[in-house]
């Protein structure tokens, strides 16, 4: 039998911890295998790290890693951390746990990390959204905000002025258009909160 959680961890004080992050943890009761799909993970020793980062050209990876020790790290820089088992039936569970795995293997593992469409947040949600049938994307992608992808650009690093003032002038005026509430699930949080009400 599987179990499976939307894992959020809040933003942390590193630059690229600014957004908060997501994982999906499944719980093979059978085997006892406990892993968290992790899709955050980068080389520090990148070239241009920094600018690299800024441009959103960074090269990630995803793999799954032990789920305790994902949170003890977590736990370990004072980041709260959000487990929301999924309501999932045994097939979508399968798939999602299949999906993953596939998405794990190393011809498959790497991609370029986008700050807004397509970092461990929305990694997170396209999968969740296959192993629902498209359900996430049929509710939320026409569902407005209110607000651009600068706006929250601005708010979760206006902490640290170097890096706001960085990022800002780098972020083109698409970034000034309003949002979909699917497409603003770049942010943990907000696929975290929203991911409670919906019922399939």
């Amino acid at each position: 039998m599987l179990r499976v959680w939307l894992v959020t961890a809040a933003p942390g004080d590193a630059v690229w911890e600014r957004y908060g992050h997501n994982a999906i943890r499944v719980l093979d009761t059978a085997s006892g295998r406990d892993v968290s799909y992790n899709w955050g993970i980068f080389d520090f020793q990148q070239v241009d790290f920094i600018p690299r980062f800024l441009q959103g050209r960074m090269l990630y990876l995803m793999a799954p890693f032990p789920t305790r020790a994902m949170i003890d790290s977590y736990a370990r820089t004072n980041r709260e951390v959000v487990l929301q088992e999924l309501d999932l039936t045994g097939p979508q569970k399968i798939a999602l746990r299949d999906a993953a795995e596939l998405n794990a293997l190393p011809e498959n593992r790497d991609y370029f990390y986008q700050y807004f469409r397509d970092n461990c947040s929305t990694r997170v949600r396209d999968i969740l959204d296959f192993a629902l049938g498209g359900a996430l994307r049929d509710r939320f992608e026409t569902a407005e905000t209110g607000t651009s992808y600068r706006d929250h650009t601005r708010r979760l690093t206006q902490v640290d002025p170097l890096v706001y003032t960085g990022m800002d002038l780098l972020l083109g005026t698409p970034t000034d258009r309003l949002i979909s509430v699917w497409e603003e699930m770049f942010i943990p949080m907000t696929l975290r909160d929203r991911i409670r009400d919906v019922v399939v």
